[in-house]
């Protein structure tokens, strides 16, 4: 049976879901200490350590002499048709980060592995079958990092298109290279919440109890063949997502 949150984590939840749904605004003041301690029942060192938690979370920012504020910085506002199109020299999170005036980073490996019963799944193989797999960190500079994605792509397509096995793939990415070689690519997108894993709590710097969005995006080509798989783990407050339905989207 897992343990209940300690009183310090129900405070950090509570506050940070009145963050999230837009109660506390950005640049919002928090209560004093003293006030928040006195709604929650607890001790001010009890509180210190939730608004702790909070800092920690990329949520609030402490402004010595005067209080703890909601942090100011907007989430990245990610249309999903940004995937489908090149904008400048970009796709994807780079289109979404760059048109609020940031400037969006992105850190890569790159990798050759064995796809595991799961990924094989997504991917349409045998389990066991050698995959390129692209891994991804990204975010805005100055800022902590918004979403992991990682891309699986079959060997078929890499030997046909080289440069996929590249930190930097050109202009456009993957999906450019891909169209570029005759492939038309539709997507399929999957979404779920949970909360996150110790490792993606410290490439994401968040804590235990903030809730992260996981994407699973499947690409086919013109003949129904699934040639790459994407997972995203987003932090949820630090990305909003968009989706456009009908006639004029």
């Amino acid at each position: 049976m897992p343990r209940p949150p300690t009183k310090a984590q129900a405070i950090t939840s509570a506050l940070a879901a009145r963050i999230v749904e837009g109660e506390l605004e950005p640049g919002a003041w928090l209560p004093s200490e003293r006030d928040l301690a006195r709604a929650f029942g607890a001790d001010r060192s009890t509180v210190r350590r939730a608004l702790r938690m909070l800092a920690e979370q990329g949520l609030v920012e402490a402004r010595h002499g005067a209080g703890v504020q909601v942090r100011t910085a907007a989430p990245v506002r990610r249309a999903a048709s940004d995937i489908t199109r090149q904008v400048g020299a970009w796709r994807g999170f780079h289109v979404s980060a760059q048109k609020d005036g940031r400037r969006p980073f992105t850190r890569t490996t790159v990798a050759e592995i064995e796809a595991g019963e799961r990924l094989a799944r997504h991917l349409d193989v045998p389990p066991g079958t050698r995959v390129l797999e692209r891994a991804r960190v990204q975010g805005v500079e100055g800022e902590p990092p918004v979403q992991t994605a990682t891309t699986w792509v079959i060997l078929d397509i890499v030997d046909e298109i080289p440069r996929l096995r590249e930190i930097d793939t050109g202009p456009g990415g993957i999906y450019s290279r891909l169209e570029e070689a005759g492939h038309r690519i539709a997507f399929e997108e999957t979404v779920t919440c949970r909360l996150p894993r110790a490792d993606e709590q410290e490439t994401l710097r968040i804590g235990p109890e903030q809730p992260v969005l996981t994407l699973w995006r499947r690409g086919t080509d013109e003949n129904g063949r699934v040639v790459e798989v994407t997972h995203r783990v987003v932090v949820g407050d630090r990305h909003e997502l968009v989706y456009r339905y009908g006639l004029g989207a």
